[in-house]
């Protein structure tokens, strides 16, 4: 499923990670995966890549960046693992 926005943002599921330990609360889970996809016209121009992957954790909410080639293998059929290594926190910045 995707969701469009008005300002030419689709977010696009990609479905549960495998069970790994969540770098933040420690608890076992699978992880949300998502894919920002700016279609803008402004990206265009500025030649920017438009995308940006993100997990979610079910247990405490908190939202990572992941690894776009962890994306890529698993939308290609390669067999690939999460691992905590593929996160980082995204911090809000101000």
């Amino acid at each position: 499923m995707a969701i469009r926005t008005p300002e030419k943002l689709i977010t696009k599921s990609h479905g549960k990670s495998n069970r790994i330990s969540c770098p933040e609360c420690s608890k076992e889970v699978c992880f949300s995966l998502f894919e920002n996809i700016d279609l803008s016209p402004v990206a265009a121009l500025l030649k920017k890549n438009g995308g940006s992957c993100f997990a979610v954790c079910p247990e405490c909410a908190k939202v990572f960046s992941v690894n776009e080639n962890y994306i890529r293998e698993k939308e290609s059929g390669t067999v690939c693992a999460m691992t905590p290594s593929d996160l980082r926190v995204w911090v809000n910045k101000k």
